[in-house]
């Protein structure tokens, strides 16, 4: 499983759902580099993600460093007001970020990876994190991988999305 093959990623948990073939993993990721363009706009009102789309294609091959040519990966979190959305590339580096880019880092994390059949894939992981009694870390991004050439839709991509890490009470580690 998995379109994000240079992803070094440990996986610590893997289930295939039962209503589905659809295989769902915990996986825990190192700090990841990014580059790319980033839309924000208010949650109840979102604009702006084709934009940025069509301004991320066209302007991808100015980001250097990068780690795998034939993804690309949005990134993005909301709250209540704010909803952020950014297409990019990892990278190996950040020395280099394309005026009116954004390069930042995403720390090491686990996350609930899913790559759909066709269903839903949030309503896939947010199930999955209901019945294992886990929860969203707010605190970090959510990660779409597509591949270039294909269709970009959350149907056809990896979905990542951060989990709280809970420490076992009885000796401390996960």
């Amino acid at each position: 499983m998995g379109i994000y093959r240079n992803y070094h990623h440990q996986i610590l948990y893997k289930e295939t759902m039962r209503m589905s073939n659809t295989q769902i993993d915990v996986v825990q990721l190192g700090e990841r580099k990014y580059i790319g363009i980033a839309v924000t706009s208010p949650l109840k009102n979102v604009k702006g993600i084709g934009e940025a789309q069509q301004l991320f294609m066209e302007r991808k091959e100015e980001i250097q460093s990068i780690m795998d040519e034939s993804t690309y990966v949005c990134v993005h979190f909301a709250n209540e007001v704010l909803f952020t959305y950014i297409y990019c590339m990892e990278v190996t580096e950040l020395q280099s970020i394309p005026e009116s880019m954004i390069g930042f880092k995403v720390p090491s994390n686990q996350y609930v990876r899913v790559q759909s059949n066709g269903e839903e894939p949030y309503g896939l992981i947010d199930k999955f994190l209901r019945d294992k009694g886990m929860q969203r870390n707010s605190n970090s991004v959510s990660l779409e991988v597509f591949q270039f050439g294909k269709e970009e839709s959350k149907y056809t991509a990896e979905i990542l999305v951060p989990v709280v890490v809970k420490l076992n009470p009885k000796n401390d580690c996960y």
